[in-house]
């Protein structure tokens, strides 16, 4: 004879879960017990109050039936991350890697110079740096904007500065995208400062550069020379207002370490 389970109210068969005339007489008397305690309690309670419970427990009973659908459905989905600083990190790498965002900036020695009939100044080295944002038309082609400067203390207070903003154009020939060649064209200007007087030439400039990229911790650390040229713009004086010159050229040469941010 198999063996039974007999709980207070009803009898349970392991082994057939038969259910004998006597277990349907006691699940009913405790039906019906149960059915009287909730009508006495309900008719303790205002209206108002037993309206609000239904509709608290139709509303928790729907939230859980949807909760349990939801976890099975999405029973492969995986949990929200915490907005940590290194996944915070990473979703702003995927964000540029999928728009093609890219920043740069650079910092070196360069050497520059003005030529014309009236320029005594001879090339001499200074600080040199870039700041640089783009985007990625291609994996081996980018474009983006770039401004410069290169600043010289010659002392006796005596300073010159070049500086200028150009479009910039880059692009990897080799196939593991290390070696780029760098195109940019814009404007410059060469200013010479002696205390009294500034002494000023603004004219088009184009830039041609080689770097190497390196990876190094999320970054690319990228070498590089290169070389602005203006084509010649008259040299002018802040005291006078004159034309010193009609045709000061500008030539710069730097050698930089820029960071570059994918």
């Amino acid at each position: 004879m198999p063996a039974c389970f007999i709980p207070r109210a009803a009898i349970t068969c392991d082994a057939h879960q038969r259910s004998t005339p006597h277990s349907l007489m006691s699940r009913a008397i405790l039906a019906l017990s149960l059915r009287q305690r909730i009508d006495r309690t309900a008719s303790r309670l205002p209206s108002g109050a037993l309206s609000a419970m239904l509709l608290i427990g139709s509303l928790t009973a729907a939230h859980g039936v949807q909760g349990q659908t939801r976890s099975t459905s999405d029973s492969t989905a995986s949990a929200p991350r915490l907005a940590t600083p290194g996944a915070i990190a990473r979703d702003a790498r995927a964000f540029a890697k999928r728009v093609g965002l890219w920043g740069a900036a650079s910092m070196g020695r360069g050497s520059a110079g003005l030529r014309c009939a009236a320029c005594q100044s001879d090339q001499s080295a200074a600080f040199a740096g870039t700041l640089s944002i783009g985007g990625r038309a291609h994996p081996r082609f980018h474009v983006g904007v770039e401004t410069w400067a290169w600043l010289d203390v010659i002392g006796n207070g005596v300073d010159r500065m070049a500086r200028g903003t150009q479009l910039i154009a880059r692009h990897y020939p080799l196939a593991n995208r290390a070696l780029h060649v760098t195109g940019g064209a814009g404007t410059s200007r060469f200013s010479v400062d002696d205390g009294d007087t500034r002494f000023d030439a603004t004219s088009p400039a184009l830039t041609l550069g080689l770097g190497w990229d390196m990876p190094y911790r999320g970054v690319m650390l990228s070498p590089a020379i290169s070389v602005v040229a203006s084509t010649g713009g008259a040299l002018t004086s802040s005291r006078t207002g004159n034309n010193v010159a009609e045709n000061a050229r500008l030539g710069l040469w730097r050698s930089t370490l820029s960071i570059t941010w994918f």
